[in-house]
């Protein structure tokens, strides 16, 4: 039984050190692309345990292109709904995002959103235009594929985000994404 145990115990050394040598390699050979010129499709999401019937789960899927070096512009269409199709809501709207090139797998980011959503739910029943700002992260695992972190704080026109019951004008939450460049 002690044999047995110490070959997993060296498999699984040698699965550990191939996997951290796997990623390590992505660091030094894949380049970001955000470069002038390159187009961008994301898709992003989250989930919000605190709505106002329920899980909320969010997707957005956008487009953008990079204007200049490091400065990216673009559109995002997205639907929010709870686990029990309760509340919903559609958005339609814009970003920008600068991008801070570190030399790295790893780019930072600064953007905004302006976007318009029409929300259907028991606690509101309205439009509102929601705009704020957004810092991320982007971790590319190839040269033209990240994986992305956000924290948005959004605001809105109208009292719309839904926060333990109560309908408020702002709105903190993370996302997460995938984005693929081209």
């Amino acid at each position: 039984i002690n044999v047995c145990k110490e070959r997993g115990g060296v498999n699984m050394k040698k699965y550990l050190a191939v996997a951290i040598v796997a990623a390590l390699a992505t660091f030094v050979y894949a380049q970001p692309s955000i470069d002038e010129g390159t187009r961008e499709l994301s898709l992003e999401g989250g989930w919000d345990s605190d709505g106002p019937t329920g899980t909320e789960l969010d997707l957005s899927v956008g487009y953008g292109i990079f204007m200049r070096d490091a400065l990216e512009v673009g559109g995002i269409v997205g639907y929010e709904s709870t686990i029990d199709g309760d509340s919903k809501s559609w958005r339609l709207g814009a970003f920008v995002e600068h991008h801070f090139d570190m030399a790295t797998m790893t780019v930072p980011y600064v953007g905004a959103r302006l976007v318009y959503a029409s929300y259907d739910n028991p606690v509101t029943d309205e439009g509102a235009i929601e705009y704020g700002p957004r810092v991320g992260v982007k971790h590319f695992i190839a040269d033209n594929v990240a994986i992305d972190i956000a924290l948005q704080y959004m605001f809105a026109t109208e009292d719309v985000f839904v926060n333990d019951g109560v309908a408020e004008d702002t709105d903190l939450s993370i996302v997460f994404g995938i984005r693929a460049m081209f």
